[in-house]
């Protein structure tokens, strides 16, 4: 390849790699519906409208590739995490689960100042464009996988509509945590005051564990059409729960 073609290649790589960090950031800042191409093309420096379209096809497919991004480094992490709890024999309780799908991306010292709109962006997604989000990462839900069934396995006896519901509310509650982390990182005051605690982000793998094995109350439980077992005290006599 002569030295301008491969010159031509790293400048249409250099480009194509601001457009996703300036979509991303922009995305994050004011949501997915709220960006259009023509925001992104000119907070990206690019002078040719047809920057995303010559890239990326279409707006649908540049998201399309950034939650794909964002959710490969979620998964890789939570691999390589959950692969050394296991290699220690865990995890044996739903809290050190919780731990792994802690909503942070580690960034590293030397970590882009763009990543801090990683989950920020992600939740913008959840929210308007769930199908679009699941399309985006069925093959970078390895973990999250993993990690359901172990908190299957760990958590209280419970329906299964249950535990389901109990386990998408606690990734919801978690990428809107991870978002308000990193809008504290960003700068923003009221998120800083709250994540610069030391206490705050050990109390989030509290509360996501708590989500999974709170008690079942009688209304969900009628609500599925099971009524709570009597408890029974050692004479083997039923005794009102």
């Amino acid at each position: 390849m002569a030295a301008t073609e491969k010159d031509k290649l790293r400048k249409g790589e250099r480009t194509r790699l601001r457009l996703k960090k300036t979509a991303l950031r922009l995305f994050a800042q004011r949501g997915i519906e709220n960006v259009s191409i023509r925001d992104i093309q000119a907070a990206a420096g690019q002078k040719n409208n047809g920057s995303i379209t010559y890239y990326f096809s279409s707006r649908d497919a540049l998201i399309r590739e950034i939650v794909a991004d964002v959710a490969a480094i979620l998964d890789e992490d939570n691999n390589r995490r959950l692969d050394a709890l296991e290699a220690r024999g865990g995890p044996t309780s739903v809290r050190e689960v919780a731990e792994i799908l802690l909503p942070v991306v580690d960034r590293g010292p030397d970590g882009d100042k763009d990543d801090l709109y990683q989950l920020q962006f992600f939740t913008s997604v959840l929210i308007t464009r769930r199908d679009l989000l699941f399309e985006a990462t069925a093959d970078a839900d390895r973990a999250t996988r993993r990690c359901f069934r172990h908190i299957v396995r760990l958590a209280p006896d419970m329906p299964k509509e249950i535990i389901n519901q109990r386990l998408q509310m606690m990734l919801l509650f978690a990428l809107s945590a991870g978002a308000s982390m990193e809008s504290g990182q960003e700068g923003h005051r009221n998120w800083s005051s709250l994540w610069g605690q030391a206490s705050a982000e050990h109390n989030l793998a509290d509360i996501m564990a708590g989500m999974i094995i709170a008690p079942v109350s009688d209304k969900t439980l009628a609500a599925v059409g099971q009524k709570k077992e009597p408890a029974v005290d050692e004479a083997g006599t039923s005794a009102p729960a």
